[in-house]
Parts: structure tokens; C-alpha cells; sequence
């Protein structure tokens, strides 16, 4: 029997776990630069907005600040002064909230639009991927924003027993057992319903951008791709998970550890300016080791993804004979279901 084509990263026939993670290491291979370009932009812009936000909210509260960490001996904050500063920093955690899903809609557009290329065999430009990403990333960051919502009624308990617990106790050692038992049933609760809407949800940006869906639509798409396929789309997954997970922790490691010893000279120096420069040293060295653990932590899962969505569609609406006359390969078969 003749093998299938394989004009790209991945044969064009239905896959196992092994084509997935090769195809999407390849496929990070191959478009490194494109992917990384675009998560410069998406993580620049938003630690931009978060340190512009952390800053004037310090700014805003200043005078609040040694009255509650540095209270007088045997004193307790005042209400007047620990209110400013927990709602200057409940609002700059919505701002780094809503800057993380704006950053990761970028980064959740960007991987579908370089694996159509990808899975083709074609090469492309950061310009070109930009462009397409740009384009697609508001129906991306939609979807996105309704799979956040799906969960927002338990979120929002969640949040009103934290709240609870920081307003009524504040200052006492033991908050009542009436809100503690709620709190950790809703953390425990949360956690596989969290699980169950992240996997059907998973295709969803892979069908926002390789099939024009809207945000609504492509919720649904992903759900009916998923069904059926769920357990193996959810271990697949998270496998990949903990392989990019781990090897954006093997790369942050020289990162953290070499700023530490960089900066150990200069720190045990009487010089202001050295010790000024050697925490500039590990803050830059640490943060450069965050972003590139991030970009992998990130993309790759994203990739596999829509490796996965690309598996489903091969195998219930016979895409490979669409994908192989897309590739100049063309392969004899049913007619297609669908649009690439």
C-alpha cells in the first residue's frame, strides 16, 4: 500500500500521537522566526500596559502603602488606608488579566495561520503572518472571551468567597470554617469543569482561522469535532503540555541561574551603582528566560492542536484529497467536505 503524501510536517492521513508531536516540533522549526516575532509583539505590548498600569496605581496609592506594610508596632492597617491599595491592585489584576488573553489570542492566531502553510509545505514571511494574523485575531480573541465566559458564574463565587474572606476577617487569625469549607469546594470544583471546557473549546481558534469562523460558530465547530474524541484529545494534549512545560523550564534555568552568578560580583560590591546594575542583570536575564519559556509553553500545545483539528477533519469529512491538490500533490479519493 502507498504511503500518503507528506508535502509538509505531517503525512495527509489520519494521525497518531507520534505524527502530532514531530509535526508540531517541525512545524516550530520551520517558522520559528515568524512565531516568534509576533509573541515579541503580543508579550512586549502587554507588559508594556501592565507596568504602565502597576505603575500609576503605586502612584495613586503611594501614601497608603507604609501605613498597611509597615504598620507601627502592635497597629493594624485602617480601613481608610488597606481599601485604596487592594482596589488599586484588584484593578491592576484585571489589567494583566485581559492583557494575558489579548497576548495569548495573538500567540492562539499566529500558531493555526503558520500550520496552514505548515502542513502544505509552503514557506512564508513574518509580514504575511502578521497579516493574517492581525486579520483573524479579533474573532480569535471573541472565542476566546465566550470559552472564558462558559465559566464565569463559577468564577464569580470563587471570587465573592475570596473576597469574602479578605473584607469580613481582615486582620483576624482564623476566618470562620463557614467560608473556608465553600472556598476550597469551589476551587476543587472548578477544576475539571475547567478541564472538560478547555478541550472541547480547543479547536476553536484552529476553525476561527482555517475556516473563517465566527466566534460563536467556531465554539461549536470545535465542540462537534471534539465529540467523541475527547479523552484521546485531552491526553494528547496535555502531553504536549508537559513536554513544552518542561523544556521551557530547562531553557529559563541558564537564564535564571546565570543573571544569579552574573550578578554576584557586582552585588557584593559597596559601589551603588553595582548593585543598581546587577539587579538590571538578573531582571533582564530572568525575563528574557520567561519569554522564551512562555513562547514554547505556548505555541506548541497550539500547534498540536490544530495538528489534532487537521486529524479530525482527515478523518470524518476525507480533507486529505483537499489538502494534497492544495499541496500540487493531487491524491485520488472521495471529494472533500469543507474549505482549507
Amino acid at each position: 500500500m502507498p504511503l500518503p503524501p507528506k508535502p509538509g510536517v505531517i503525512p495527509l492521513s489520519p494521525l497518531q500521537v507520534g505524527d502530532v508531536l514531530s509535526g508540531a516540533f517541525s512545524a516550530l522549526g520551520r517558522y520559528w522566526k515568524q512565531l516568534f516575532g509576533v509573541a515579541l509583539i503580543a508579550y512586549g505590548a502587554a507588559a508594556l500596559v501592565v507596568v504602565s498600569a502597576g505603575a500609576g496605581a503605586v502612584a495613586a496609592v503611594h501614601d497608603h502603602l507604609d501605613p498597611v506594610f509597615n504598620p507601627p508596632y502592635g497597629e493594624h492597617p485602617v480601613r481608610s488606608d488597606w481599601e485604596p491599595v487592594l482596589v488599586a491592585g484588584c484593578l491592576v489584576a484585571l489589567v494583566a488579566m485581559v492583557m494575558w488573553l489579548v497576548s495569548a489570542a495573538l500567540m492562539y492566531t499566529a500558531a493555526p495561520v503558520v500550520l496552514q502553510e505548515a502542513v502544505l509545505g509552503r514557506r512564508t514571511t513574518f509580514g504575511a503572518v502578521w497579516r493574517r494574523t492581525w486579520s483573524r485575531f479579533p474573532a480569535v480573541l471573541g472565542a476566546l472571551a465566550l470559552s472564558w465566559l462558559a465559566g464565569l458564574g463559577a468564577m464569580v463565587l470563587f471570587i465573592a468567597l475570596f473576597m469574602s474572606l479578605i473584607l469580613t476577617d481582615f486582620g483576624h487569625a482564623d476566618p470562620p470554617a463557614a467560608l473556608i469549607v465553600p472556598f476550597v469546594l469551589g476551587i476543587l470544583a472548578l477544576i475539571p469543569v475547567g478541564v472538560w471546557l478547555w478541550v472541547r473549546f480547543s479547536f476553536a481558534p484552529s476553525a476561527v482561522v482555517l475556516e473563517n469562523q465566527r466566534p460563536v460558530e467556531a465554539l461549536r465547530r470545535s465542540v462537534r469535532l471534539v465529540r467523541g474524541v475527547w479523552w484521546r484529545t485531552c491526553g494528547i494534549l496535555l502531553l504536549v503540555g508537559m513536554i513544552s512545560g518542561m523544556m521551557g523550564y530547562v531553557v529559563q534555568l541558564p537564564f535564571t541561574y546565570g543573571g544569579i552568578l552574573a550578578a554576584m560580583p557586582l552585588a557584593l560590591s559597596h559601589s551603588t551603582g553595582s548593585r543598581i546594575t546587577a539587579v538590571v542583570v538578573v531582571v533582564v536575564l530572568y525575563t528574557i528566560g520567561m519569554a522564551v519559556s512562555q513562547f514554547l509553553s505556548t505555541v506548541v500545545p497550539q500547534l498540536a492542536a490544530g495538528l489534532l483539528y487537521v486529524d479530525q477533519r482527515i478523518r470524518r469529512e476525507n480533507l486529505a484529497p483537499a489538502l494534497a491538490e492544495a499541496a500540487g500533490v493531487p491524491a485520488a479519493g472521495a471529494p472533500p467536505v469543507g474549505a482549507w
